[in-house]
């Protein structure tokens, strides 16, 4: 039921984006009233923070379209990257340990991150944040009962 490709979202890069935009537009202002510029150059620095923010936002959009976890009947595929892409693939019978993080601001952006872990690893093997709750939800839910060969011994009741 579960198989298929998980885009992660730029929630949190956006809201990065307009605090950065308003924090900057807050410090230009300080600097006008307490600093007289030679040139009077007032407007154009609101132009370059707003600008700033703007890119920070595309930036957040290019980065949620390229980042996917992909979950199939055979594992985990997690892929980032535009230049320099990296793949990873842990089959099923090799994953020792799944699971979800979500913080406050996780929560607030409706957003976590999945964790996949193989034993022949020392850290996670697949990490990927910014995941949309709902899809996190579930793809732990299909990881956890693939790994358990349909079989809940060990999981909690909230996670079958």
């Amino acid at each position: 039921m579960m198989p298929g490709k998980i885009h992660t979202t730029g929630r949190m890069m956006y809201a990065k984006a307009i605090v950065l935009a308003v924090l900057g537009s807050y410090a230009w202002m300080q600097i006008n009233k307490f600093f007289t510029l030679p040139v009077p150059i007032p407007i154009y620095g609101y132009y370059l923070v707003w600008g700033l923010m703007l890119l920070a936002a595309i930036a957040a959009f290019i980065r949620s379209r390229l980042q996917t976890l992909e979950v199939t009947n055979e594992g985990v595929t997690s892929r980032t990257g535009i230049i320099n892409v990296k793949t990873r693939f842990v089959p099923f019978s090799k994953v020792d340990n799944v699971r979800m993080e979500r913080n406050v601001f996780d929560r607030i952006f409706m957003v976590g991150t999945i964790r996949v872990d193989t034993l022949a690893s020392s850290g996670m093997e697949i990490s990927m944040t910014e995941i949309p709750s709902k899809d996190l939800e579930e793809a732990l839910t299909f990881i956890q009962s693939r790994i358990h060969g349909g079989r809940h011994e060990g999981v909690p009741p909230d996670r079958r």
